[in-house]
């Protein structure tokens, strides 16, 4: 008998101790939801422009499921995330901004390419990497400055000191190969989609 009381007072206990934390981490996710959602936004937007400077507005476009599939097909690890059309001041649409997420060392990458519709990758902005401190992380400093404006195309990578041309090789972060090919795939991907998508307005 005392078993069973000793059971139920147990049981109690943990349901209540169950309910209670349930309940704090419901009011700590409602507090934080907004705060954290303004944050991604903020460097959402922040991407958006340092890919399209000259841009005033960036206007969101409908995700076209079975062209970002076609365009990634070739891209182990890359999906497409969202698509904006990037206009000046007087509404002419100037290119695209695509999101794009690949599969990194560590974790998913996930950053902006810009497009222009003269077919330049006006560059791209990083939004979120957990590669590894000192090697992949380096992909700001490295891989970052080597998308701006070039012409649009098919980039490969090349190892560190093997650069032969820089209008379709990307030189590679030392010691973080994958870091660069996750990353270089997934413009490439952002190429296609914008090659069989999106140029032209279709």
């Amino acid at each position: 008998m005392n078993d069973t009381k000793s059971m139920i007072k147990n049981a109690l206990i943990l349901f209540a101790i169950t309910l209670v934390a349930g309940v704090l981490l419901g009011i700590v996710y409602q507090v934080t939801k907004d705060p954290i959602a303004y944050q991604e936004k903020l460097a959402q937007d922040k991407a958006n422009q340092s890919v399209f400077a000259s841009a005033a507005t960036f206007d969101d476009v409908e995700l076209n499921e079975s062209g970002a599939a076609a365009a990634v097909s070739e891209h182990q690890g890359v999906t497409i995330e969202s698509v904006k059309e990037a206009k000046d001041a007087s509404g002419t649409g100037l290119g695209y901004v695509i999101q794009v997420k690949s599969k990194g060392y560590g974790d998913f990458i996930t950053y902006t390419v810009g497009i222009t519709n003269d077919d330049k990758v006006n560059g791209i902005s990083i939004i979120s990497i957990s590669e590894t401190p000192g090697l992949g992380m380096n992909a700001d400093k490295v891989i970052v400055p080597q998308f701006s404006d070039k012409a649009k195309g098919s980039f490969v990578v090349v190892k560190s000191g093997q650069l032969t041309d820089e209008n379709t090789q990307i030189e590679a972060i030392s010691g973080a190969t994958i870091t660069s090919k996750a990353v270089t795939e997934g413009v490439n991907a952002a190429v296609s989609y914008f090659d069989n998508v999106l140029k032209g307005g279709q």
